[in-house]
């Protein structure tokens, strides 16, 4: 749901409950007032009652006033995010993905091993599922960076489209090892929907929640 939407609904129900409230209270005052200045001084009114009335009127008040803060909070909270949304604008962002996109000059993944691996295998799949392309991958622990320019196993440059990095990592047992993928995307658009701000990238769109880094243009020698 977009927060900013949900915030000012609510919003507009706390401020009319928080006017009856006023209204209310003041209804109550004024009966008050008028009975404590009416009562008989030989039989004056329990004020246990008004009390207790005066205490659960404060305590309302204060709840729908914390409510307000807290919508109020939201609010700014969904405006920061569809600016720094804005920010990312041409830019280029790493996100957790598997897939790339490439116009024939290559892509660019991200791949760890929290373990590291005996042995590490990288192959690039097309949107046919066909390896185009294989490599020797590093085994290390850690985070490795991965370049492919996009010529395919033939020799042959890669037609323009999506390609997937497939990372096969095994153990010394020859059993898998745990890894997880990233890659580098273009920022061409952004979008405002139900779920938030979504960034538009070849490879269709992603929430702020996928991003791990944003790369600064200069690393690029943009």
């Amino acid at each position: 749901m977009d927060v900013a939407s949900i915030a000012a609904r609510q919003n507009a129900q706390q401020s009319s409950a928080f006017s009856q409230l006023t209204d209310n209270f003041d209804t109550f005052l004024t009966l008050l007032t008028t009975q404590l200045r009416n009562q008989d001084p030989l039989d004056p009114l329990d004020t246990e009652k008004f009390t207790s009335q005066l205490v659960q009127f404060a305590s309302v008040e204060q709840s729908i006033q914390t409510n307000q803060h807290l919508e109020t909070l939201i609010g700014l909270q969904a405006a920061a995010d569809r600016s720094g949304a804005l920010s990312l604008l041409g830019q280029q962002v790493m996100v957790e993905s598997d897939m790339a996109h490439t116009d024939g000059r290559g892509a660019q993944w991200t791949y760890e091993l929290p373990d590291g691996a005996a042995a590490v295998k990288l192959s690039i799949i097309n949107s046919a599922g066909k390896a185009v392309a294989s490599f020797t991958g590093d085994n290390k622990v850690g985070e490795h960076e991965f370049a492919w320019d996009g010529v395919m196993a033939d020799g042959k440059p890669a037609p323009e489209g999506a390609y997937r990095l497939i990372v096969e990592a095994v153990d010394a047992t020859g059993a898998p090892a745990a890894f997880n993928t990233q890659t580098l995307v273009n920022v061409s658009g952004v979008s405002f929907g139900e779920d938030g701000p979504m960034i538009e990238t070849p490879l269709g769109a992603v929430s702020l929640d996928a991003i791990e880094r944003v790369i600064a243009k200069t690393q690029e020698g943009k």
